[in-house]
């Protein structure tokens, strides 16, 4: 990884994907552009192509931060790791991104819903029924 990677990735990460657009805006060869990224992608440092999503505007204005503890010997004796649950998590469709941590809590996750009735049942009905999950405490974003 140089400096033309990081310039290239640099510029994936704020949207644009276009080999010429990346050529004309890197100074580069088309060329260049296309190898470089396709090594990029094959070495994984790439790992897929997303959407930019407005997920207020999608109708999901409430976006909240769930911390989560959970019960490391229950998870041992059921052998799941924390992997697993973050899995689990990731596959709950108002679930945007969930981490391990460090701290208080054990775990995080980024959640959208359409109002705090949502919300209310995306806790109760998905993320408390995960195996492991002791405790969860939740944070609004205001804006």
């Amino acid at each position: 990884m140089d400096q033309f990677d990081e310039e290239l990735l640099s510029l994936v990460d704020r949207g644009v994907i276009r080999y010429s657009e990346l050529a004309k805006k890197m100074n580069a060869p088309l060329s260049t552009v296309h190898i470089r990224m396709k090594k990029l992608e094959k070495g994984m440092v790439i790992r897929r192509y997303t959407g930019d999503i407005d997920w207020k505007k999608a109708g999901f204005p409430l976006a909240s931060f769930i911390l989560i503890e959970i019960d490391v010997n229950l998870l041992r004796s059921l052998k799941k790791t924390q992997d697993h649950m973050l899995k689990e998590f990731l596959s709950l469709q108002y679930v945007k991104e969930a981490h391990v941590i460090t701290g208080e809590a054990d775990m995080i996750l980024k959640v959208i819903a359409r109002d705090s009735a949502h919300l209310k049942e995306i806790l109760l009905n998905h993320v408390d029924r995960v195996q492991g999950v002791v405790r969860t405490k939740t944070i609004v974003v205001l804006d």
